[in-house]
C-alpha cells in the first residue's frame, strides 16, 4: 500500500511540475503570469540593491489585464501589464502566423518573446523610470530595455532561449519592410515617428527585432551586474 501511495504522490508531483510554466513559454494561467514576472521583478530589484542599497521599485507589481492592450510598463501607475494567452494570443494570431511561417511557430514566436525575452525588457523600462534615467528618445530607451532583457536572461544561464530568439528574428527580419526611408538616419528618423510605427506590427516588430539581432551580436556588452551600474553613475 506504501509502494502504491509513493507511486501517485510523486506521479502527482510531476504532473504539477510540468503544469508550471518557467519562462518562454506560453501562459494561460492569469495567477502564475503574475506570480512568476512579479517574481523577476523582485529578482532584478535584489540585484540591483547589490549595487545600490537605498533602490527601490516602490511597489512595482504585474496586473494581468482582461481586454486586449500591448504588454508594457507605465509608470504613472507603477505597473506591468502582461497579457495571458487567452487575451493576448487571437488578436496576435494572424501575424505570427505569419511571421512565424507556421500556427505553431507563430506560438513558438509568441512564447520566446512575449513570455520570455520581453519580460525583463518591461522591468528595464521601470528600472529606467525609477533611476531618473530615462532616455530622451523612445529608441534609446527600448535599446536600453532590450539589452538588460539579453543580459538578464544571458545571467540565468538562457543561452539555448536565446539562440532560439536570434534565429528566429532574423527569419523574420527577411519579411520584413525596412520602415526607415533610403536617405534618413534609422535613429533619428524612427525617434522622430515613434507613436506612428508603434501603431503598425510590421513596422514596429521590424524596429524591435532589429534593436535585438544587433544586441544579441553585441560582444562587448558587460554582464548583468555591471551593465546595472550605469544607472547609479554620479
Amino acid at each position: 500500500m506504501k509502494r502504491i501511495l509513493s507511486i501517485l504522490l510523486l506521479s502527482w508531483f510531476c504532473i504539477i511540475a510540468k503544469a508550471q510554466n518557467n519562462y518562454f513559454e506560453i501562459y494561460t494561467d492569469s495567477a502564475a503570469l503574475k506570480n512568476q514576472n512579479d517574481e523577476l521583478i523582485g529578482d532584478i530589484e535584489t540585484r540591483v540593491k547589490l549595487v545600490e542599497p537605498c533602490f527601490s521599485f516602490k511597489g512595482l507589481t504585474t496586473e494581468i489585464p482582461k481586454t486586449f492592450m500591448p504588454g508594457q510598463y507605465r509608470s504613472k501607475t507603477n505597473k506591468i501589464y502582461q497579457l495571458t494567452w487567452q487575451i493576448g494570443g487571437p488578436p496576435m494570431e494572424s501575424f505570427l502566423t505569419e511571421m512565424g511561417g507556421s500556427l505553431d511557430k507563430g506560438n513558438a514566436l509568441a512564447a520566446l518573446f512575449f513570455y520570455g525575452f520581453f519580460l525583463p525588457h518591461e522591468v528595464g523600462h521601470a528600472l529606467q523610470y525609477h533611476t531618473n534615467n530615462v532616455p530622451e528618445n523612445a529608441y534609446d530607451g527600448e535599446y536600453e530595455a532590450n539589452e538588460l532583457a539579453l543580459l538578464y536572461w544571458r545571467s540565468k544561464g538562457r543561452d539555448k532561449e536565446l539562440q532560439q530568439c536570434n534565429e528566429m528574428v532574423k527569419k523574420i527580419l527577411t519579411k520584413l519592410k525596412n520602415p526607415v526611408p533610403k536617405n534618413a538616419e534609422a535613429k533619428t528618423y524612427i525617434a522622430a515617428h515613434y507613436n506612428e510605427l508603434l501603431k503598425d506590427p510590421y513596422k514596429y516588430a521590424f524596429i524591435q527585432f532589429s534593436q535585438i539581432v544587433k544586441i544579441l551580436g553585441d560582444r562587448s556588452l558587460p554582464d548583468f551586474d555591471t551593465y546595472i551600474k550605469k544607472y547609479f553613475r554620479k
